[in-house]
């Protein structure tokens, strides 16, 4: 008979976690949150202000982006890139720029996502 600990079914699938972080508890008081001051909603304000701008600075770019595919003939487009040293990189290559294009737009369209969302939950 053998006195080593067999592992439980939930700890050989990788269930349970040794070491797993602890939950940190809210540092928001319930009266802040139940009865805020004129100062607190002004701040609160002002954060707002700035991600419905940031918002909205997403929201040109990627009309932006999408007017330049729309407008593209495949032939003329060139894609530059340039450092803060001055060093600049330049593709005209159709197929590169495709992928590129592709890239920029799947990225740009989860940042705005992500913004939108945060615009929706913001309390003041």
């Amino acid at each position: 008979m053998s006195t080593t600990k067999t592992p439980s079914k939930a700890e050989q699938n990788g269930a349970v976690k040794k070491n797993a972080p602890k939950v940190e508890k809210s540092t928001t008081k319930i009266e802040e949150v139940l009865k805020p001051t004129a100062e607190s909603r002004l701040k609160k304000l002002e954060n707002f202000k700035i991600l419905a701008e940031r918002h909205k600075f997403l929201n040109e770019k990627n009309d932006d982006l999408q007017k330049f595919i729309v407008s593209s003939d495949g032939m003329k487009e060139k894609l530059t890139l340039k450092n803060a040293q001055g060093f600049s990189f330049e593709v005209s290559n159709s197929q590169v720029l495709e992928k590129c294009l592709y890239v920029i737009k799947e990225e740009l369209q989860k940042i705005t996502t992500a913004s939108e969302k945060e615009v929706l939950n913001f309390q003041i």
